[in-house]
């Protein structure tokens, strides 16, 4: 693997801070002069009540604007404008920070109306002059409190704690950040499958309060996205068939015959005399008003529970309320407590990400609190379904894997030290890697960060750090004898394991909620108190998982990816803000913790990943519009590897995953090489009817040999005592060796290989050192003149000079 230092794209520099562009990478670093840091901090901790007053000032500005003004007109134009932005957007990354404010528009101007009562004297609409107004006091708000107000806040901490924890103050900051601005749990795609694995076992108590039942509900709901996602595009298609429609009614002996009548008369005649006035109010309802987002006539959910998930104006009294952040995006927002919005009579939905974040949890809360003494059977049935769920898809990703469902086991516990049986939820076994699930059902804090930053830090220990610390106990147990026994619930014995049997052992804590924002990032929360120990920890969601399920086709790669996520747990330079940017760093850079190294080089600078995640978006982007197709996600190697590893992966011999994961572990470059000599070699067995094998040194030892049925016969012995004498002419202590076997027709149909050693108790020693020389001999003579300082072609990696010269 290359280690060399990576010249950036761009290059930037002001006073102390450094940025570098590498592709996506932005690399930062600061260097600030004797005394210069504090005169800055100084400046800051100055600033930071004026930023408070401003800030103050421009939620009651907004404030008082909002309620001048008709709020379905705001809300209307607000989602038109997020319409707008969204267009031949297929990636998170493709959003800029007006694409952000447009959907603030909705989400906190909503939660505005929801809190404050309309003022007597209304507008009848919204002028352009009052939206740029309200556009441009949002702007600032968010600008303000997502950059100034939180560098100043920061001062003003150190300056009352000189020892301030600046690691802890990063996840404060980046805790604030997710709440205000990320928004979207999961992919719309799969939003319609989420709903109905939480909610279908509820269907009987949805049923009994609502009148509806969970497959009714989640049809409604599917009819909410399909409106807000796809129906104003279909609302113009419909609008332009019907313009043509009447354009064609409208003809000139038309308009001959009603010489009286003038244009928009000619037109209602038209459209009386068809019988098309439904279709015009379709049309324009959609197009022009409020149909698309007017529930009554997207759907027929029950009044009860709409009154249930709806706001009407200026009901909610907590958002506004006085006291610190009164206002403030830092607080509850109205519509993360109820996603609709009641106007006028009419329910609304103007926010589809507000809506599908919240319903599980709100329906919860909404349910258990009608109903108190049905909360343990919402408990027990929740826990159910979040226990399986993972099994489910880890058995799409690995279809062959032995699944172990709540294996129970006698192991220390406590401070006391005794054996007490202890569980551990469920065990995954593929090919030598070992999967510990601890599966974790309950809720992540729906508190602000800002309020009660250690509810926050809690429910991290709670759905990180206990399950980890089980995982780890598990472990602990296995390594404990040469094989352990475990067993289930009434504690008979349904297996014996070995850690000796696995390659691989990987932690996974998994959440019902979604929070992989600092999940991703488990390695290091050590600052928080949530030390997840040395072994690797997978902290993912249930959404991340089905993300994967759909990713990765094949298993085998599938392990790979796992490999070098695990490689990223380790590392201190990987810090991504999403867990589906390892997927999308591993897509383009493979080994990426080494490609990290090679970009930050001997500085201690920051590296930011950015758009990683890019081609991920896309293809559920366009999964949304065509559920069948498969994902094209795959990394960039030659034909001939993808052949190899499908038919590794159909073979039933064991270490599957270690030999994909060794070639897979190739570069690029390494990668093309080696197809181009397995090419070379399959072209030379036609004249020369013998095996050709090739062979690959340094850090990727691998010897190849191709059988083609027209021209060589297989001969085990051949291939075996090849590779050892390459072993022998290189030194190598073990090498890879990879057998192709192609048909009469040139088409690889079979792969095997062998993982080979030689010791010093070798018994056969003296014949293959006679093999190496001739070997050796063999190579020397096919390269033809070699310069003192090239590389010496018998492989052994030195210099000529240095090798065989001498």
């Amino acid at each position: 693997m290359s280690k060399r230092i990576e010249n950036p794209d761009d290059y930037f520099s002001a006073g102390p801070l450094q940025m570098a562009r590498y592709g996506k990478n932005t690399v930062m670093e600061s260097n600030w002069e004797k005394g210069q840091f504090e005169e800055f901090q100084q400046k800051l901790q100055d600033e930071f009540p004026i930023i408070i007053d401003e800030i103050d000032v421009l939620i009651t500005s907004i404030v008082s604007l909002v309620i001048t003004l008709p709020a379905e007109q705001l809300l209307l134009r607000a989602r038109t404008l997020v319409t707008a932005s969204c267009l031949g957007k297929k990636s998170e990354a493709e959003y800029g920070t007006d694409d952000s404010i447009a959907f603030r528009m909705v989400d906190y101007i909503q939660s505005i109306i929801a809190s404050a009562k309309p003022a007597a004297s209304q507008k009848k609409e919204v002028s352009e002059e009052d939206w740029q107004q309200l556009y441009g006091l949002v702007e600032k708000l968010f600008n303000k409190l997502n950059l100034e107000y939180q560098i100043c806040s920061t001062a003003k901490r150190r300056e009352i704690d000189p020892n301030l924890d600046l690691e802890v103050e990063e996840f404060y900051y980046k805790a604030q950040m997710y709440w205000c601005n990320v928004r979207g749990h999961r992919y719309l795609v799969h939003e319609e499958i989420s709903l109905r694995e939480l909610l279908s076992p509820h269907s009987d108590i949805l049923d009994e309060i609502y009148g509806i039942k969970a497959d009714q509900l989640i049809v409604e709901i599917s009819k909410i996205i399909n409106s807000m996602t796809f129906g104003l595009g279909e609302a113009i298609i419909q609008m332009d068939k019907f313009r043509h429609a009447t354009l064609d009614k409208l003809d000139e002996s038309f308009i001959r015959e009603h010489p009286t009548l003038d244009m928009p008369q000619l037109m209602a005649k038209v459209i009386k005399d068809n019988d098309w006035q439904n279709w015009q109010e379709k049309v324009f309802g959609q197009c022009l008003g409020f149909d698309l987002y007017d529930l009554h006539k997207t759907t027929n959910l029950p009044s009860k529970l709409l009154n249930e998930l709806c706001w009407e104006v200026g009901q909610d009294s907590d958002f506004l309320a006085d006291g610190e952040f009164s206002g403030w995006p830092l607080r509850i927002w109205p519509i993360f407590k109820r996603p609709f919005i009641k106007i006028n009579s009419t329910y609304y939905c103007f926010d589809l990400q507000s809506l599908l974040d919240h319903l599980y949890r709100v329906l919860q809360r909404a349910i258990c609190s009608q109903k108190p003494e049905y909360k343990p059977t919402w408990n027990k049935k929740q826990k159910e379904v979040s226990e399986q769920l993972p099994f489910t898809y880890f058995k799409k990703l690995l279809p062959t894997a032995d699944v172990y469902h709540s294996v129970y086991y006698k192991w220390h516990t406590g401070k006391q030290g005794g054996k007490q049986w202890c569980e551990a939820d469920g065990l995954v076994i593929f090919d030598g890697h070992l999967f510990i699930l601890e599966i974790k059902a309950g809720a992540f804090t729906y508190t602000s960060p800002a309020t009660d930053f250690p509810a926050y830090v809690k429910s991290l220990q709670n759905l990180i750090l206990k399950p980890a610390l089980q995982g780890s106990r598990f472990v602990e147990y296995l390594n404990s004898q040469k094989s352990v026994e475990v067993f289930d619930e009434n504690h008979k014995k349904i297996s014996e394991l070995s850690a000796n049997d696995y390659s691989g052992i990987t932690i996974c804590p998994i959440t019902l909620d979604s929070f992989t924002e600092l999940a991703s990032q488990s390695q290091h929360l050590k600052p928080l108190d949530i030390d997840v120990g040395e072994l690797p920890v997978w902290a993912i969601s249930i959404d991340d998982l089905r993300v994967y399920a759909d990713i990765f086709i094949n298993p085998l790669i599938f392990m790979h990816f796992i490999k070098q996520r695990m490689r990223s747990f380790a590392s201190k330079i990987i810090q991504t803000d999403d867990e589906l940017d390892h997927v999308g760093l591993y897509l383009k850079h493979n080994s990426y913790v080494q490609h990290a190294k090679n970009l930050q080089g001997n500085s201690e600078a920051a590296i930011s990943f950015n758009g990683y995640r890019t081609d991920v978006d896309i293809f559920f982007s366009d999964k949304l519009e065509n559920p069948s197709i498969e994902s094209p996600l795959k990394q960039d190697m030659p034909q001939l590897f993808f052949e190899i590893i499908e038919l590794i992966t159909i073979s039933a011999k064991p270490q599957r995953t270690k030999i994909v994961s060794d070639l897979l572990d190739l570069s690029g470059d390494w990668r093309s090489s080696l197809t181009e000599g397995v090419k070379k070699a399959l072209t030379k067995q036609i004249s020369s009817k013998q095996l050709q094998p090739l062979s690959t040194y340094g850090e990727s030892r691998i010897t190849v040999c191709c059988w083609h049925a027209l021209y060589v016969d297989h001969d085990p012995k051949l291939a075996l005592d090849h590779t050892k004498a390459s072993m022998l002419v290189t030194q190598d202590e073990n090498r890879i060796l990879l057998e192709l076997f192609y048909d009469e027709h040139g088409k690889l149909h079979d792969v095997d290989w062998s993982y080979i050693i030689i010791d010093e108790k070798e018994p056969d020693i003296e014949r293959l050192q006679v093999l190496a020389e001739k070997l050796k001999t063999k190579r020397l003579a096919a390269s033809g003149k070699i310069g003192r300082n090239q590389q010496c072609p018998c492989g052994s990696g030195k210099k000529y000079k240095q090798c065989c010269r001498e």
